[in-house]
């Protein structure tokens, strides 16, 4: 066996060895991270509320308190039985939720981006942004206008006083 031929299985072995030894790391879920504008746009009902009840099946019932998106009206959430990708929550315990309709109810996973609501500040901020009704972004550029205009008359008004002839 020549020199050229031994190197050649040699590196085969080498890349085969630490293919073999090394580890491979497995995901149970892989959520990525879609960021809050699209986490909004996909769910049906992004609301917060206190976790007051849930059972052995995954449900759990929600007292909301400010809803963005959606209508929550019996507060049920389910977040069971999804594998490693269920979340649990604790009774008592503030959450911000982010849900999906499956077959009539509303669903959440650990992929879904629900925080604790002291996690929270973030995502709150950036969906009040999201649900402010659009002339609310534009009344600061009406003040300032209507603002502008009042200083402009009067600043008209006080140069025609000044420079009437006195009698």
């Amino acid at each position: 066996m020549n020199k050229k031929n031994l190197a050649v299985i040699l590196f085969i072995c080498i890349i085969f060895g630490l293919s073999v030894l090394r580890p491979n790391t497995a995901y149970a879920c892989s959520c990525g991270n879609p960021g809050i504008e699209k986490r909004f746009e996909l769910s049906s009902v992004v609301f917060t509320g206190t976790l007051i009840s849930k059972d052995k099946d995954g449900g759990n019932i929600f007292s909301a308190d400010k809803i963005w998106k959606g209508n929550l009206t019996d507060g049920y959430v389910f977040s069971g039985f999804y594998g490693i990708c269920g979340t649990e929550f604790e009774v008592g315990n503030k959450y911000l939720i982010y849900t999906e309709n499956l077959k009539g109810k509303e669903s959440t996973s650990i992929c879904n981006g629900n925080k604790l609501i002291t996690e929270a500040s973030k995502d709150i901020h950036a969906l009040n942004q999201l649900t402010e009704p659009a002339w609310k972004n534009k009344s600061l550029l009406i003040i300032a206008f209507v603002f502008s205009i009042v200083i402009l008359i009067i600043w008209r008004v006080k140069l025609r006083f000044y420079k009437r002839p006195l009698r």
